[in-house]
């Protein structure tokens, strides 16, 4: 399918024309939407009723002629009278940005839970649009439970079956999400701390996580989906890492984009409460990209929306290996450089982790009698090990202990039996 993108700058956009036009070129392409041609203007404002203004309607439905486009994509949502008037205006099919990326996320979406979520958002979308939906956008398979009242129409009976859908798929995402919450409370009474891993979409956050897998030893099969491409993965990993004797949980979530539909975020919100519900934030940037700064501002944006903008973050400087900028650090952030090629400060990274989840302990020196073998086996597991040596009447550790768990084994403590 070949595409023609449009989009207007204006002086108060807070993302450069350039950018945000290439990356709507890029997300086309994930639909293998080939762009044949692009449009730009400058205005104030959108036009209310075309977005842009008559002449460059007029300038792109020529340009859908000439080059036999199928499709004209505009960077921004379009309102319901926007999005009418430029059909009839252009003669093709008209997509916005948003209900690109529902379309993408729809292809994408794997899960149960993901699939529900980009149900409920593309419902959200085309609810205030019903009465332009074309007849293939019609009421779907499903609705024999609606029943057409008297002077009833078909733009009155699909509003009611949309309304219908939402109320349902906001009750099977609740329902969902009660099993999340139990999971996510159960990791906290089990004191495991959670980790997420946040970023841009395509900055490398599966690829960082998979790097963690392979480094600490978790088995090949508990990797996650990398792939070059926006959106490649939409939903949450988990996987348990341990490194040093420490645990924790490792998530990977959904990545962000500029101008995210604000259906699709309200839809995944609760995919997203692992973020919300971690100790701890690497934040993956990509040090390659001349947009560092607009997408660091995104993903920032999105964790205050969450609600998670204070939880600690450890920001993360991917692909040092092919950096075109002298990008050194976050103020504000503990910050580190790191390439998932080359390994570069995969040990600094998981040192950096613990520093910032490892729970508050206590140095002691312990003697564990030969008949207590679980106790040993607890401090071989769960404790740093400073000195051991086999004694007549037992092993005897010098250890840094977990506070949560020297209660286990304070009556063997030697400074405690000496006072």
């Amino acid at each position: 399918m070949n595409a023609i993108l449009v989009g207007i700058e204006t002086k108060n956009d807070r993302y450069d024309i350039t950018y945000s036009l290439d990356e709507l070129r890029a997300l086309a392409q994930v639909l293998d939407i080939h762009t044949i041609y692009t449009v730009q203007q400058k205005l104030d404002k959108p036009s209310p009723s075309t977005y842009v203004g008559a002449g460059k309607l007029t300038e792109i439905a020529a340009a859908v002629l000439a080059y036999n486009a199928d499709l004209v994509i505009f960077n921004d949502e379009l309102s319901p009278a926007q999005l009418e008037n430029c059909k009839d205006a252009l003669g093709c099919e008209v997509m916005d940005r948003s209900f690109l990326i529902l379309k993408i996320f729809e292809e994408h979406a794997q899960t149960k839970e993901a699939k529900i979520q980009v149900k409920l958002a593309k419902n959200m979308y085309l609810l205030p649009r019903v009465q332009f939906m074309n007849p293939g956008e019609k009421r779907v398979s499903g609705a024999s439970g609606i029943t057409r009242g008297k002077g009833e129409t078909s733009k009155e009976l699909n509003r009611r079956f949309i309304e219908g859908e939402i109320n349902r798929l906001n009750k099977e995402l609740k329902d969902i999400q009660s099993m999340k919450d139990t999971q996510i409370d159960k990791r906290k009474r089990n004191e495991i701390p959670i980790v997420a891993l946040v970023g841009y979409t395509n900055a490398g956050k599966s690829s960082t996580m998979n790097s963690i897998l392979k480094h600490t030893g978790v088995t090949v099969d508990k990797e996650v989906l990398e792939k070059d491409q926006l959106f490649a993965t939409l939903s949450t990993f988990n996987r348990k890492i341990t490194y040093k004797k420490q645990d924790f949980m490792l998530v990977d979530t959904v990545g962000f984009v500029s101008k995210l539909p604000h259906n699709l975020v309200a839809s995944f919100y609760n995919t997203l409460a692992e973020i919300r519900g971690a100790d701890l934030i690497i934040h993956v940037i990509d040090t390659s990209s001349d947009y560092i700064n607009e997408q660091l501002n995104v993903v920032m944006e999105v964790l205050n929306q969450l609600g998670a903008i204070r939880i600690p973050q450890i920001m993360l400087l991917n692909k040092w290996d092919e950096t075109k900028s002298q990008y050194l650090s976050v103020p504000g952030f503990k910050s580190l450089s790191f390439s998932n090629k080359t390994g570069l400060n995969i040990d600094s990274l998981l040192d950096m982790i613990l520093d910032e989840i490892k729970p508050s302990s206590i140095h002691a020196r312990i003697l564990i009698p030969y008949s207590k073998g679980d106790l040993s086996n607890l401090l071989e597991e769960k404790a740093e090990i400073i000195a051991k040596d086999y004694r007549d009447d037992g092993i005897y550790y010098e250890v840094e202990i977990p506070k949560k768990l020297y209660s286990k084994v304070k009556d063997y403590d030697l400074d405690m039996l000496v006072s």
